[in-house]
C-alpha cells in the first residue's frame, strides 16, 4: 500500500476543504468504520460497568468519528465539483433543506432541481412524488456520487488530485 496516501488520509481526517479521490475516500471510510467498531466496543464495555456514564462515553467517542466521516464525504463530493452541502441535500430528509436553499437562493444547482419538481405535471403532483420517492432516490443518488470518478481537472474546491 502507498505510504503517502495513508499519511495524506491521516493528516486530512477533520479537513472539510479540498478534494478526495475515490481511493482516499474509501480508505478513510474503511479506517473510520474500524475505529467506530472499536469505539462501540469500548462504549458497550463502559455501559456494562456504569449505564449512565457508558452512554455519555459512547457519545464522546463517536462524535469525532461522525465529524471525520462528514469531512471525508464533503471532500469526496468536492472532487465531483459539487458543494459539500449536497451531502445534506441527499440525505433522506434533504428535500426540505434543498427547498430552504432554493428559497434563499444559495445554490444554482438546487434551483434547477426545484424548478423541475415544480413543473412536473401539476404543482402538487411534483411535490407529492418528490416527498414519496426522495428517501430511496437520495440514497441511490449518494451511492452513485460516491462511486463516480472525480473531475480530472482543477475545480473551485482545489487542484486536480489525479495529476502525479
Amino acid at each position: 500500500m502507498d505510504k503517502n496516501i495513508v499519511l495524506k488520509v491521516l493528516k486530512r481526517t477533520f479537513d472539510f476543504a479540498g478534494r478526495a479521490t475515490r481511493k482516499e475516500f474509501w480508505l478513510t471510510a474503511l479506517a473510520l468504520f474500524v475505529v467506530e467498531i472499536v469505539f462501540i466496543g469500548i462504549g458497550l464495555l463502559f455501559c456494562l460497568i456504569n449505564e449512565g456514564f457508558g452512554g455519555f462515553m459512547l457519545f464522546l467517542l463517536l462524535a469525532p468519528v461522525f465529524v471525520a466521516s462528514l469531512a471525508n464525504l464533503f471532500r469526496r463530493i468536492h472532487d465531483l465539483g459539487l458543494s459539500g452541502f449536497w451531502t445534506c441535500y441527499l440525505s433522506p430528509l434533504g428535500l426540505p433543506m434543498m427547498y430552504g436553499a432554493y428559497i434563499i437562493d444559495s445554490d444554482a444547482s438546487v434551483n434547477t432541481v426545484i424548478e423541475k419538481i415544480r413543473t412536473t405535471g401539476s404543482a402538487w403532483l411534483g411535490w407529492i412524488l418528490a416527498f414519496l420517492f426522495w428517501p430511496v432516490a437520495s440514497t441511490f443518488g449518494l451511492l452513485v456520487i460516491l462511486l463516480s470518478p472525480g473531475q480530472n481537472k482543477d475545480n473551485i474546491y482545489g487542484a486536480n488530485p489525479y495529476v502525479k
